[in-house]
């Protein structure tokens, strides 16, 4: 090479990012081959040799070129953050977050990090701190859509869809080609039932980039999720006419089919899929459900088989196969097949818990459908839903004490007092007058506002203050006449009737503001009884 050719350092630098911004990897690494001797003693030029091993799959190779550049530079951030990433990918989230946990101590303000933060408490199920981290990252006037992403994941988790719709809609301002961004703003709609915006959201997307056929599948799910079936159809026809040799709309339109009992044709549309992309695992999937459906059960066992085998994987896949399972009566595989799929998963694994919590309940197993719909509630805490069966099952095995524990925390997540309470007050374990007595109190205060309840709190909080106040005076009476004579029990007295005169006003503010919220409360009922 001649000196005219030579590269310094930042031109190394930039010359190399470039090649890997552009998949060149071979030449990325041959470049940093011819001058690895020469800057072996800069914490770059390691760090780019773990990004060309990172493209290519290979975490572990870059971990070790990353901790050689951590050892020249023991709080750079791309070091500590390229090492959290490549653990992530090895599925060792945890021992990764030492090394972010430790770039957040060395660079609290850094943008990046305390993105890739967010992303980490999901992960590790503590979607609270995920939130403190993403409003870290507010403060400092974040501009990057990936971290209005992962806020907004974790904001879902927390049950909390108003903060999570401002940040999905967040991101895709700051960037609007952000397809993830959009699909989990479209699975919001759904999931709030609000289908039609979903719907709307990947319209306007096709106005902006019409032959995107991945955007027109999409178009084609919300259709069929709201039963506009004959548009859903349409849709996927019009994709396979624009893009024939792909196997995306046949596999739509079978799946449209499959969900009007049109088997036959669904098969015909799946086998079309495989014909134009045989090694695509999707149409070997839909040909399994299609015969699994028709009790064929022997020939979607082979069309699993063969979908598995192509994406060993795909979690969608594996549960379509252990519905298959089900059916097919293969239980103690269904439950293998399920376990695997919540090791993939994890923590995004909800519908597999409360699948085997199904299935133990159905098999009188409720200490096994217990657990699993725990473990359900604890990867997903906004799931209110997920209470009520873990209550019935606490009462049905006598722990009547946990079992009322959680009913109080399932009427306060649930806002107050609602029908999906009312069958547990006939509940045969809770007959005695201790529990009814403490169902009754549930039901009054669940049945009562807010405001009310703060009231009624301070009210009898005051009340025995005055109570406890008024005995620790008379206490106080007899030592003070020893020692200070009359004085000092006048003294005493002066300053109870002073405290009593202020507690009686304080009594009088607090019913006045009780009539003020009652008349509040009436006026909210007259108009909602108008409407």
């Amino acid at each position: 090479m001649s000196l005219e050719e030579w590269l310094d350092l930042p031109e190394l630098v930039d010359k190399v990012q470039e090649l890997l911004e552009l998949g060149f990897l071979e030449d990325a690494k041959k470049l940093l081959d011819q001058y690895s001797q020469v800057f072996h003693n800069y914490w770059e030029v390691y760090f780019l040799y773990s990004r060309v091993f990172t493209e290519q799959n290979m975490p572990r190779k870059a971990v070790l070129f990353l901790l050689d550049g951590l050892r020249l530079d023991r709080t750079n951030a791309d070091c500590l953050l390229g090492l959290f990433y490549a653990h992530a990918m090895m599925d060792q989230v945890k021992k990764g977050g030492k090394f972010l946990l430790k770039a957040q101590k060395h660079h609290p303000q850094n943008e990046l990090i305390l993105s890739a933060l967010i992303w980490y408490y999901i992960e590790i199920n503590q979607s609270q701190k995920a939130v403190l981290c993403f409003k870290q990252a507010q403060e400092i006037n974040t501009n990057n859509p990936e971290t209005f992403r992962n806020g907004g994941i974790a904001y879902d988790r927390l049950g909390r869809y108003e903060e999570a719709e401002n940040c999905y809609k967040t991101a895709l301002e700051i960037n609007p080609g952000f397809d993830e961004a959009r699909d989990l703003l479209a699975e919001l709609f759904i999931f709030t039932n609000r289908t039609n915006e979903a719907i709307r959201l990947y319209e306007d997307a096709l106005k902006d980039s019409p032959k995107n056929i991945r955007i027109m599948s999409k178009l084609v799910f919300c259709l069929s999720h709201n039963d506009q079936l004959d548009k859903a159809a349409a849709a996927a026809k019009m994709a396979i006419t624009m893009y024939p040799n792909s196997p995306i709309g046949y596999i739509d339109l079978a799946y449209i089919n499959l969900n009007t009992d049109r088997t036959d044709e669904a098969i015909e549309m799946a086998e079309k899929a495989i014909s134009v992309a045989p090694i695509d695992a999707e149409g070997y999937r839909v040909m399994g459900i299609a015969f699994s459906d028709k009790k064929d059960f022997e020939t979607a066992e082979d069309y699993f088989a063969k979908a598995i085998t192509l994406d060993p994987q795909n979690s969608d896949t594996l549960r379509d196969y252990y519905q298959h399972l089900r059916n097919a009566g293969k239980y103690e595989q269904m439950v293998e097949i399920v376990k695997k799929v919540i090791e993939f998963e994890r923590p995004y694994c909800i519908e597999d818990y409360c699948f085997l919590a199904d299935y133990y309940r159905g098999e009188m197993q409720n200490t096994k459908a217990f657990h699993y719909l725990h473990r359900a509630y604890k990867s997903m805490p906004a799931e209110k839903d997920l209470i009520p069966p873990m209550i019935g099952i606490l009462f049905e095995r006598g722990h009547v004490k946990y079992g009322m524990s959680m009913f109080a925390s399932f009427i306060e997540k649930s806002g107050g007092w609602n029908e999906t309470m009312n069958p547990f007050t006939y509940n045969k374990q809770l007959r005695d007058r201790f529990s009814q007595e403490g169902l009754r109190f549930l039901r009054f205060n669940g049945e009562k506002p807010v405001e009310f309840r703060r009231y009624i709190f301070k009210y009898y909080l005051s009340h025995y203050a005055l109570m406890y106040y008024s005995v620790i005076a008379c206490a106080l009476t007899f030592p003070a006449s020893v020692i200070f004579g009359w004085r000092g029990i006048i003294s005493v007295a002066v300053v109870y009737a002073v405290s009593m005169t202020a507690f009686k006003l304080y009594r009088i503010w607090q019913r006045k503001k009780a009539l003020v919220l009652a008349e509040q409360a009436a006026a909210t009922l007259a108009k909602g009884s108008n409407a």
